[in-house]
């Protein structure tokens, strides 16, 4: 029988429409054994008393320091004893009632050390202040089922997959990176140059928390500093082939041409940061704006 531990790491996040959705779920499956783990990663109040379970498949870790989102992945492996662990975000909307049936399945027709659901985001045009990171996840990010068969280690995120426990002793997340952002890339990266396979299933969760553009640029800046540190401390060709923004930025530093634009876009990057706020500036702005702000953080380290 299999067994599978669902790892939800919670950062001031209310779980318990996604607890309660999993929970039904599971009591509809007899065919594996099923639990849910949360760490919460020192949210501080209301959200211990807020995501409260007194189901016995729900074990709740209540965590004193912030230890970041790498590290919490790893801890997960303390307090489970599974073949399978499946990761969602805390922030996740499981729309679909046989969404852990569709991976018990999948798990039980082959075996995979990596099993990718992926995510969604809303369809709806939201607010202007919002659009940033709406359109930037709906084009970049949200990629369907037929797009990431054709490339499957690309652009690997960790808000929805299941690993086999053993590969995550093995190849476990950076705890180096604290911030948000890229440890997703290297983890990638990571199960890329262990030639461990990545297989793809039609099962995503829905990401229905749209930041607005000021936190969304505030997160860029932070994801952008990971990149560089993932650069500088672990760097290997695999990485470019996984991370676009950061093979065109080697490549303009190469060149004296390249080098006086980005000095150009980093004058102009206060001016593009105001018209990116608005939320309707095209997203190759915000490509341009990325370098440069690269160029920017590199130079201050």
């Amino acid at each position: 029988m299999i067994s599978l531990s669902v790892c939800i790491p919670i950062f001031r996040s209310d779980v318990r429409k996604l607890v309660l959705n999993l929970l039904d779920q599971i009591k509809r499956i007899d065919t594996a054994q099923i639990e849910i783990v949360l760490i919460d990663d020192a949210s501080g109040d209301p959200y211990p008393k807020l995501n409260s379970f007194t189901d016995s498949l729900v074990k709740t870790i209540h965590l004193d320091q912030n230890i970041g989102r790498a590290q919490i992945r790893n801890l997960f492996l303390q307090y489970t004893a599974s073949k399978y662990l499946l990761f969602l975000d805390g922030d996740s909307t499981v729309l679909n009632e046989k969404f852990l049936f569709n991976y018990i399945q999948s798990l039980a027709q082959q075996k995979v050390p990596v099993l990718v659901g992926a995510s969604c985001y809303q369809k709806e045009r939201p607010a202007a202040n919002y659009l940033l990171r709406w359109r930037y996840s709906t084009q970049r990010e949200s990629l369907n089922f037929e797009q990431r068969l054709l490339k499957k280690e690309a652009g690997f995120k960790t808000n929805n997959f299941v690993i086999e426990r053993d590969v995550l002793e093995r190849i476990p997340f950076e705890e180096k990176l604290t911030g948000y952002g890229h440890e997703d890339t290297l983890f990638g990266v990571a199960l890329s140059t262990a030639a461990i396979p990545v297989s793809h299933i039609d099962n995503p969760v829905w990401n229905l928390n749209l930041d607005d553009n000021a936190t969304f640029l505030l997160k860029t800046d932070e994801a952008l500093q990971n990149l560089l540190w993932i650069n500088d401390n672990r760097f290997t060709q695999a990485l470019l082939s996984h991370n676009q923004l950061l093979a065109t930025y080697l490549q303009l530093e190469s060149k004296w041409v390249g080098r006086f634009l980005l000095q150009f876009v980093q004058l102009v990057n206060p001016l593009l940061k105001r018209i990116l706020q608005t939320g309707i500036a095209p997203l190759r702005l915000f490509d341009i704006y990325r370098l440069g702000r690269l160029s920017t953080i590199r130079k201050q380290r």
